[in-house]
């Protein structure tokens, strides 16, 4: 997801030469970091980035905290009108980044819902019911299950 997210917002360079002209220069710059923030990202291979499009189709829900602290607030926002009728904003008056799975049933309901069965909730939401649970735990690899539930991958209870 985070390939997904990183490559698809802009165009990469493609020039591999390019790459490891920079890397070089940059090792002999910032020793400690060995050029590894100039190397090369899957995303020179990635292709064209995502387009956003007003009016596309209904399928985007968009997950956005009151206080993240990686993605403001107003992104989210900005995102949703940029697409307009195609999206579904969920947002949830918790911190942090993550979104599913941090104490809200509200914002994991629309959620699985949406990963289940493809379909958005009716209109916009607005999260007010955080509590300090998380469920499931963000230390484990969850899936939906038959009857909608979250199901750990990796950790059978």
């Amino acid at each position: 997801m985070f390939m997904a997210l990183t490559c698809g917002d802009a165009a990469w360079p493609q020039d591999t030469d390019g790459y490891a002209a920079r890397t070089a220069a940059d090792r002999e710059k910032w020793p400690l970091t060995a050029g590894m923030p100039a190397n090369i990202w899957a995303c020179a291979f990635w292709g064209k980035p995502v387009e956003v499009v007003k009016g596309g189709s209904r399928d985007t829900l968009i997950l956005q905290n009151r206080r993240d602290h990686a993605t403001p607030w107003e992104s989210g926002v900005g995102l949703h009108k940029a697409l307009g009728k195609g999206s579904v904003y969920v947002g949830v008056d918790n911190g942090g980044h993550y979104v599913y799975g941090q104490g809200s049933a509200c914002a994991d309901q629309a959620t699985v819902g949406f990963l289940s069965t493809g379909r958005l909730p009716d209109k916009d939401l607005y999260c007010t019911d955080v509590t300090g649970k998380q469920s499931p735990r963000p230390d484990r690899h969850w899936a939906v299950g038959t009857r909608g539930e979250p199901v750990s991958l990796f950790h059978p209870e």
